[in-house]
């Protein structure tokens, strides 16, 4: 590997040399141009590289050329000399690019994102790698219609090979015959390569005009009228005669033969794509928006085929009677002028909706025509100009009456949905009708919607602000609009109804009757259902609630309350934890031991739970580091003599008074566990050796001199040789080891 970057450092020498030659970079820039070159060919030739590796290659390099660039712009402005003759230097980097793009690729054919930053930079750099580029791209993928589109349109533009182009079309549409995209930008070439045609005509003076539309010809003209020294002519006689000779029965046929042409191309193109794709909605439309954009010969008379097969095909689908409603208000010309729009194209857009209600009359339809007519009144209220455009319509063409007219019949023809149900009760409101949409809200909510978590939210919220605006919150106002929420949080899951939750808990939050209600309500159902390990949780929000509301007490004896259900939740055991970490943190004495607890309960249930050890193993990690730099602190005052250091032991002597005896205890007891444990490890060998008989065997003699050793110096510690004596005599007895045993006697 290290040979193989080697030889590719040093085929850069020329490169090099040169840019030092050309006072572009210092020996001090190269030689850090070599170790970052260095440094990406080694990650470039590892056993996997990555596509990081290549792209910050790539973009090195890129990064590096537009630096030389620069310095070579500012050396020519300063020398004076326009016309630098190119070296080595001027082609290496790009060639360094195409070869590292072309390795890049090879590695990994199949991001499609990587072909196409090698065919832009080719590209933009009319490198002759372009067309070898494209043939790769569109053997390893073609079924990628923008493969083919590019492939075309750099045939089209920049070869100007119209030929070509057009057999990469018909190719990618046998491979791609569904694509949408391939369909329409093979007739916009089509239709763009007619229009090239006839412009090389109009120069030619055989022909005038274009196949494009353009809404602003008429300033066109204006401007090419006041500025017509700009322009040179090529021939003024043929300027002169030009009108007369437009009046002849062939001129007009040559007028029209690109017109023809092009609605040929059209029909034989839509024909196409409507055999490939017969349930596209979609690519219609787009084909109209063509046609609409162009001038050929005969548009109307196609238009309307194309509106008739919309019809029959798709007149069950309310996405059409949208569609063509909207048409009828919207100029297609220039859609941006829509404040043209008068009450005779909104009565014509109204009827195109009728008529659909009666084709489909389903939600779908009703959405979209409430849709239509909330645009049409957000463009009224938009100006004043569109203001005083409605104020003059009948009544029957008021969209604002119209529009509660249309809720009104979803409602009564069965296909009103929550959203539709929701925004006429939002309509009612923003109109001013708060005790209509009162009434509605009540009559949706214990009708079809009673499980409708947004229509609910809706109806409380009204309630809500209906109480506090005519009434004081006492307590027949405060339990008419408890009963139909609790009953309304008792239907639906908890999951769904967090909105409600928060609502009803901050609404009751300063009433402690209802406030209790609602937390036997959230414990009977979190019984039933169970808490939530991830998302809203409930009873971590109740917690919170009691939390801010009556302090750390009452909140402890709530989640307790919570943590003895079946199914408490992960959630509500992280935010116990946090709650108890945080008092922790603030000097709280027995919140440490509740976070253990804390922890230790919810991994005996979640012990799968990577994050839950985690947090479990930091909180300790910190703890203990805690206590370590404590302990170094300590350390380091008692090493220096200083005045803290007499204050700490002061200190220190007054904390370890009167605990002497239990110091003493503590030492005592574990020392007496130790030495039971030793007597019955050699109990335990003695009775192995009797059964088993024969010899101790060497494993066993060891253990029995470290019991011993451990005997000598726990007793001899404590200060009775005696019984360290006895001890040895017995294990030495029970084990002869040899014959000249002689029991150890006390000098």
């Amino acid at each position: 590997m290290a040979d193989v970057v080697q030889y590719k450092l040093e085929r850069m020498l020329p490169e090099l040399d040169d840019l030092e030659k050309r006072c572009l970079f210092s020996r001090q820039e190269i030689a850090e141009i070599v170790k970052q070159r260095r440094k990406f060919e080694y990650r470039l030739k590892r056993p996997s590289p990555l596509k990081q590796d290549f792209v910050a290659y790539i973009d090195y390099e890129k990064s590096l050329d537009s630096l030389r660039l620069l310095r070579k712009k500012a050396q020519m402005k300063t020398t004076g000399d326009r016309k630098l003759k190119k070296s080595v230097s001027d082609y290496a980097g790009v060639s360094r690019i195409i070869e590292i793009y072309r390795l890049a690729t090879t590695r990994f054919k199949g991001d499609i994102e990587l072909w196409f930053q090698y065919l832009e930079f080719c590209r933009e750099r009319r490198n002759g790698r372009m067309k070898k580029a494209l043939a790769q791209v569109i053997r390893f993928h073609p079924k990628v219609p923008g493969v083919w589109i590019y492939a075309a349109a750099w045939e089209f533009d920049n070869n100007l090979n119209a030929a070509a182009a057009r057999a990469l079309m018909h190719s990618g549409l046998r491979a791609c015959p569904t694509s949408e995209d391939l369909w329409v930008e093979y007739l916009r070439m089509e239709l763009t390569y007619l229009n090239k045609l006839k412009a090389r005509k109009v120069v030619l003076g055989e022909d005038e005009g274009t196949l494009a539309r353009s809404g602003n010809s008429a300033k066109e003209e204006q401007w090419r009228d006041e500025n017509k020294e700009l322009f040179i002519v090529l021939d003024d006689k043929r300027e002169e005669d030009k009108l007369s000779n437009l009046h002849d029965g062939d001129s007009k046929e040559k007028l029209d033969l690109f017109r023809k042409q092009g609605l040929s191309v059209l029909q034989t193109v839509y024909g196409g794509s409507i055999k490939a794709l017969p349930s596209s909605f979609s690519l219609r439309t787009k084909f109209l928006d063509i046609l609409e954009a162009t001038d050929l010969g005969h548009s109307e008379d196609m238009r309307n085929e194309i509106l008739a097969d919309m019809k029959r095909d798709f007149s069950k689908e309310p996405k059409y009677w949208d569609w063509l409603a909207r048409q009828e208000v919207i100029d297609l010309n220039n859609p941006e002028t829509t404040e043209a729009m008068t009450v005779d194209q909104l009565s014509s857009a109204i009827q195109v909706y009728e008529e659909g209600l009666k084709i489909v009359p389903s939600a779908s339809m009703f959405d979209c025509y409430a849709k239509f007519l909330t645009d049409v009144i957000h463009f009224k209220n938009k100006g004043s100009q569109s203001s005083e455009l409605f104020s003059t319509a009948s009544h029957a063409m008021d969209p604002i009456s119209h529009l509660l007219v249309v809720y009104e019949k979803a409602e009564t023809m069965g296909c009103i949905t929550e959203d539709l149900a929701c925004q006429h009760v939002s309509f009612l409101l923003q109109l001013g009708k708060v005790d209509e949409a009162k009434t509605l809200a009540e009559k949706l909510c214990s009708g079809k919607f009673s499980e409708a978590v947004q229509l609910w939210t809706l109806r409380f919220s009204i309630e809500m602000r209906f109480i506090q605006k005519n009434c004081t919150p006492n307590k027949a106002a405060l339990s008419s609009i408890f009963e139909p929420m609790r009953n309304a949080l008792l239907k639906l899951p908890i999951s769904e109804a967090e909105t409600i939750w928060l609502m009803a808990l901050k609404y009751f939050s300063t009433h402690k009757k209802f406030f209790d209600k609602l937390v036997e309500t959230s414990i009977s159902l979190l019984a039933k259902d169970g808490g939530s390990d991830d998302g809203f949780s409930l009873s971590a929000t109740i917690v919170n609630f009691v939390l801010q509301r009556d302090g750390l007490g009452s909140a402890r004896e709530l989640y307790k309350r919570f943590l003895a259900l079946p199914h408490p939740g992960l959630s509500l055991y992280r935010n116990c934890i946090e709650l108890e970490l945080n008092l922790a943190s603030s000097g709280d004495k027995i919140s440490l031991g509740n976070v253990r607890k804390l922890f230790e309960t919810s991994l005996t249930t979640y012990d799968q739970d990577v994050r839950l050890w985690q947090d479990y193993y930091n909180m300790e990690v910190k703890l203990l580091f805690t206590l370590i730099f404590a302990e170094m602190a300590l350390i380091i005052i008692f090493v220096f003599k200083t005045p803290l250091r007499k204050l700490v032991i002061m200190g220190l002597d007054r904390v370890k008074r009167g605990r002497g005896p239990i110091i003493v205890k503590t030492v005592a007891g574990t020392v007496f566990v130790v030495m039971m444990s030793t007597i019955y490890s050699v109990a335990s060998i003695h009775t192995r050796w009797v059964d088993e008989g024969g010899d101790i065997t060497p494993t066993d003699q060891i253990l029995l001199a470290q019991h011993l050793l451990e005997a000598s110096l726990m007793e001899w510690s404590g200060g009775d040789p005696a019984f360290t004596v006895n001890f040895a005599n017995l294990c030495m007895f029970s084990s002869p080891v040899a014959s000249g045993y002689r029991p150890v006697s006390v000098h």
